[in-house]
């Protein structure tokens, strides 16, 4: 006969329901519809009171409503205020009894996505859905199999939509006509805008008053500033760029007048819109930034070890020479893509020194435009004349700045005052003082005189010349910044490169160190070693890159 045993010994081995049973009667209510004319056609007022006038009759508490604006159900975690409601309801210590829609396509229509979620909610958390139109709830499986097949069925209303309206979208987008919120720097009118304002029949988008300030910026790129140095200028006119969204403008056609949509399946359309960029631009800043060159090595920016990249032009056939990395051996090279075997190796090997590389041979290019001491007096002298013609160019320029501020300054006023009489409203005012603020602003940050700069003439012009002395080394020492800056200095143009023959051939060069060069010929050195002074009748060197070269 079997032993008799108290049974509670073996509580501690049975299995039991992990979700704990909600006996609070308090719920959430969440509402939503798709588009914006919904959202002002009282739908979602009426989906609240319907939450509201629910909960009362069944004796619930509704203590929190999420939702409250337009998103689409299609993609669930796409949504700010419905990821918002799921986030919330898995920190509440204490959860709502359930989570009253008005119907379920509100919810979700995702399909498996929504049931997973629905799932979830109930079986993990214990958490309810109630559909308040139909009454039917998730407290028992056979309600939960409803709740799941009205999922399905949301998702299945969402395909067959999307059938009749794929056509006319396409048709819409191949129209020129683009889907969505335009990017940063366009104002966008048509008939579904936020702002009613900017409704109109037909769909127009242009540049706003950011959008004509960010043109400079693909300018800014193609003289080689980096997106940092970019990113602080457009601040200085009253633009607020992320790197990561200067990232992306780099990349998005839409900026050249073209449109790309996954409905077209790669398709690219001529927009309708206004063009921030021509396609000729575009594709040049695009060759600056890029990062993957055909061959599938990474190219990347501003590598230490390979500053000549994007310097470098092929001889064969003037394309852009890109750079790569052998990682089996470490060793870095220069490579047009388009001439086979056109690739010289960056530095020098150790065991092959007649294969000169890129760099030293850059190196012996600089020696080209090393000053000799003998000519310092002359360069002096004629430095000094160049930077007076900059000063008093610069004071000029100053003094209409100034004349500039003052009438923008004064339009300020007198804005103001306007206002302040209620000659005009707050929008207008609003207007007309944010873009007179930006006008000044741009004044301000382009074309400020630096006094002291201008007052210490003498050290410029001793730094000029200690920088052609030692320009090998300062390139050689520098961070690799600082050789981007040299490289583009002394070639603006870049380098033509016969990676076969090893040798750099004649490219445009920066005045300023061809002087040395002229400077015997115009002076000519006397067996006695002194030089003729005729500093007065030299040629002007070309201004605009002075001062790089005393930076």
């Amino acid at each position: 006969m079997e032993k008799k045993y108290d049974l509670s010994l073996f509580s501690g081995f049975v299995k039991k329901n992990t979700v704990e049973q909600n006996i609070t009667k308090e719920v959430w209510c969440y509402t939503r519809v798709s588009t914006i004319d919904q959202k002002s056609n009282y739908s979602l007022k009426n989906q609240q009171n319907d939450a509201e006038i629910y909960a009362n009759a069944n004796n619930y508490k509704l203590v929190k409503t999420f939702g409250g604006t337009y998103e689409s159900g299609k993609d669930d975690f796409t949504r700010k205020e419905f990821s918002r409601l799921i986030d919330e309801v898995k920190k509440a210590k204490i959860k709502p009894y359930a989570i009253i829609i008005y119907k379920m396509n509100r919810f979700s229509r995702s399909g498996g996505s929504g049931i997973t979620l629905a799932d979830m909610l109930v079986k993990e958390l214990g958490v309810h859905l109630i559909e308040t139109v139909s009454g039917i709830d998730t407290t028992t499986d056979k309600g939960l199999l409803e709740i799941q097949k009205k999922l399905i069925n949301a998702r299945e209303e969402n395909i067959t939509r999307l059938e009749h309206t794929l056509p006319g979208l396409k048709a819409f987008l191949r129209a020129g006509n683009w889907l969505g919120t335009a990017p940063l720097g366009y104002e966008h009118c048509g008939t579904r805008v936020r702002d009613f304002n900017k409704r109109s029949v037909e769909q127009t988008i242009r540049l706003d008053e950011n959008g004509k300030k960010m043109k400079l910026a693909w300018q800014w790129k193609l003289e080689g500033d980096t997106d940092a140095e970019i990113i602080r200028k457009l601040l200085r006119i009253g633009v607020k760029m992320t790197p990561q969204r200067i990232s992306a403008m780099w990349r998005n056609i839409f900026y050249c007048g073209l449109i790309s949509n996954r409905m077209l399946d790669g398709e690219i359309i001529f927009g309708r819109h206004e063009q921030m960029v021509s396609k000729e631009v575009f594709l040049k800043v695009n060759d600056i930034v890029s990062v993957i060159n055909k061959s599938g090595y990474t190219i990347v920016k501003d590598v230490e070890e390979r500053p000549l990249t994007n310097h470098l032009y092929c001889s064969e056939c003037g394309n852009k020479m890109t750079s790569y990395e052998n990682k089996k051996k470490h060793i870095h090279y220069y490579k047009c893509q388009k001439c086979n075997g056109a690739s010289i190796n960056a530095n020098t090997p150790a065991t092959r020194s007649k294969n000169v590389g890129a760099h030293d041979l850059f190196i012996q290019q600089l020696s080209t435009f090393q000053m000799d001491e003998i000519f310092s007096d002359i360069y002096k002298l004629q430095i000094k004349k160049i930077l007076g013609n900059i000063t008093n160019e610069k004071k000029n320029e100053g003094n209409l700045v100034k004349k500039q501020l003052t009438e923008l300054k004064n339009k300020k006023e007198k804005l103001e005052e306007r206002h302040a009489y209620g000659e005009i409203n707050d929008d207008m005012y609003s207007k007309y003082y944010a873009k007179i603020t930006a006008e000044i602003a741009e004044l301000m940050s382009n074309n400020v005189i630096d006094e002291k700069s201008i007052s210490n003439l003498q050290s410029k012009v001793e730094k000029s010349i200690d920088f052609t002395r030692n320009i090998q080394k300062y390139w050689l020492l520098g961070s690799v910044d600082k050789k981007k800056r040299i490289q583009k200095l002394v070639f603006p143009d870049g380098l033509i490169l016969d990676a076969r023959n090893r040798q750099y051939l004649t490219s445009k060069t920066n005045k300023l160190f061809t002087l040395n060069h002229s400077l015997s010929n115009e002076y000519g050195i006397k067996e006695k070693g002194l030089i003729t002074n005729k500093s007065d009748k030299s040629s002007t060197v070309a201004r605009p890159r002075i001062e790089l070269g005393t930076s």
